[in-house]
């Protein structure tokens, strides 16, 4: 931004152009071809022709140079795929709880040591060429073309989906912003009319124990990139879901989700407030002469986590001691995390000395988090850290699950992470970042093993493909009972798995909602208008 120094503060001030503005379009430009920022032509230019308008004086200059500062900042944001400022705000207490280590890494992963390179290149190149260019005139036209360009591009195609469901568009050509408000006002009246029967007490037969491994930030995605998803562990399930969706990508709605799992899906907004008993697994199982149990590999205090599972999950139980534990890992707030083999052998420990009939339990771990760190080992980052700590906690349940099986007791495993960890990272956000409920993040690998003395499969491990989430738990659940597989020591896995529900692709965060139409992924921030998610 060049300013002339040696004018009188009453004297007209002509602008000789963009000055060392020219970078930071010249920048910007150069991501939007990259395909990192979406560019908004007319606003770019409105901003550039306000830094060419002529001020009078040199502090007039100086102080519209210096109130642009924060405008292109805000433009740049504007330009960027990044959520609302308003729903980063909102989180700014938990970002305060961040580690400065992890802010540092956060930060990096915002500005990479590759885009500095690049704006000093591009500064470079301006100083030299600035002498022999009219550099400001170029830096215009392609602010013109680069509107144009974006006013032309097509939407990005999102992979295939299954769109089999309950609800469908009335015209599959037409993805209006009316029309996908419409199919999202009939999703979720169907959906309240779903609910999850189970047998009464007095027909569910041999008694069995229920373990839900509620698992932060395991997407099918994230076990692709950290080359997980040939592990041992997922070999050794009876029945998995190939096409779950998470309906979110956070972790207390997450859990709530689950624990309503024998409703269909649930608006975001009613998910902290009150339910039916028999929308409330827990209460269902409860009512089935279960105990519940609730076990958690850490304190469960940022962002309110026990609190808010204990109060709105329908799980008040006290969480399980870290009673002789130490810790493995700090999380990203420094809190510690304890060992996913310590937690479940004493818990195990505990409930083989227990006189409890059936125990219902949501074990939950936070061993995948991003910003997690190994104590007592160097350091890693990144896609490293989480393969480190993913293949650590994969052995830990493929060995605990073992160990399950050498018992004399009967219990159902389920698999069943929250949401994924976002490692990959796409156009709309920076790895590890969950503000956007993206398919990628939701889709989540969710699979259920029968382990009981003598109990024989008939068939092969079942794969269920059709688009499902949380009711199709429960309904499997209830086949469960309505079998009475442990009565009968044996089981097809496709007959466990023949009716359960399907749920059409709709994920939400508070501000955010996704929806999978027509091979399409469609997001909303203002539930009113529709963009396609932008993903590559």
């Amino acid at each position: 931004m060049k300013v002339n120094t040696t004018t009188a503060p009453d004297s007209v001030v002509l602008p000789a152009g963009l000055g060392w503005w020219n970078v930071y379009f010249i920048c910007k430009i150069g991501l939007y071809f990259q395909g990192v920022l979406d560019f908004h032509g007319l606003e770019n230019f409105t901003f550039a022709a306000c830094l060419l308008l002529p001020i009078r004086n040199y502090y007039g200059n100086l102080l519209r140079h210096l109130v642009a500062i924060p405008i292109a900042l805000l433009l740049l944001h504007y330009d960027s795929y990044m959520p609302p400022l308003s729903r980063l705000l909102s989180q700014l207490d938990q970002l305060l709880a961040f580690e400065f280590s992890y802010l540092i890494e956060l930060l990096s992963r915002f500005v990479s040591l590759k885009m500095v390179l690049a704006g000093i290149i591009a500064a470079t190149l301006y100083y030299f060429s600035a002498k022999v260019l009219r550099v400001t005139s170029l830096v215009l036209l392609a602010i013109i073309a680069c509107g144009i360009s974006s006013l032309t591009v097509a939407p990005v195609s999102a992979p295939q989906v299954n769109t089999t469901q309950n609800t469908v568009l009335n015209n599959a050509n037409d993805t209006s912003d009316s029309a996908l408000n419409r199919y999202l006002d009939e999703f979720f009246q169907t959906e309240k009319t779903r609910i999850t029967s189970f047998p009464n007490p007095q027909s569910i037969g041999a008694p069995f124990d229920i373990l839900l491994l509620s698992v932060c930030s395991l997407g099918v995605d994230d076990m692709e990139l950290a080359k997980l998803n040939n592990h041992p562990l997922l070999q050794k399930f009876d029945i998995v879901f190939d096409n779950f969706n998470s309906a979110t990508s956070y972790s207390g709605p997450a859990v709530i989700r689950l624990s309503r799992a024998s409703c269909g899906q649930a608006e975001h907004s009613t998910l902290y407030g009150a339910v039916q008993p028999e929308c409330q697994l827990f209460h269902q199982l409860e009512e089935l002469g279960y105990q519940k149990e609730l076990i958690l590999n850490h304190d469960g205090v940022f962002d309110s986590f026990l609190e808010k599972t204990q109060r709105y999950s329908g799980i008040n139980s006290p969480p399980f001691p870290h009673t002789g534990l130490s810790a493995v890992q700090k999380d990203f707030s420094g809190a510690p995390i304890y060992s996913d083999a310590g937690m479940l052998n004493a818990w195990w420990k505990d409930r083989t000395e227990s006189n409890a009939d059936k125990v219902a339990v949501l074990y939950n771990t936070t061993s995948l988090h991003d910003g997690n760190r190994i104590l007592n080992r160097a350091p890693i980052y990144g896609v490293p850290s989480y393969t480190q700590r993913g293949k650590i906690l994969f052995d830990e349940l493929a060995t605990f699950l073992d160990q399950l099986e050498k018992s004399d007791r009967n219990i159902v495993v389920v698999l069943i992470p929250e949401h994924g960890a976002g490692l990959r990272g796409d156009k709309m956000q920076i790895s590890g970042m969950r503000e956007l409920p993206s398919p990628s993040i939701t889709h989540i690998p969710v699979a259920v093993k029968l382990i009981g003395e003598g109990l024989q499969r008939s068939d092969a491990v079942h794969h269920i493909s059709q688009q499902s989430s949380h009711q199709a738990l429960s309904q499997l659940l209830a086949n469960v009972f309505e079998q009475q597989v442990f009565d009968n020591k044996a089981f097809s896995a496709a007959q466990l798995s023949a009716n359960l529900p399907q749920t059409a692709h709709v994920s939400q965060n508070e501000g955010s909602t996704v929806i999978g139409v027509n091979q399409q992924y469609f997001i909303s921030l203002d539930q009113h208008s529709w963009t396609p998610y932008s993903s590559k």
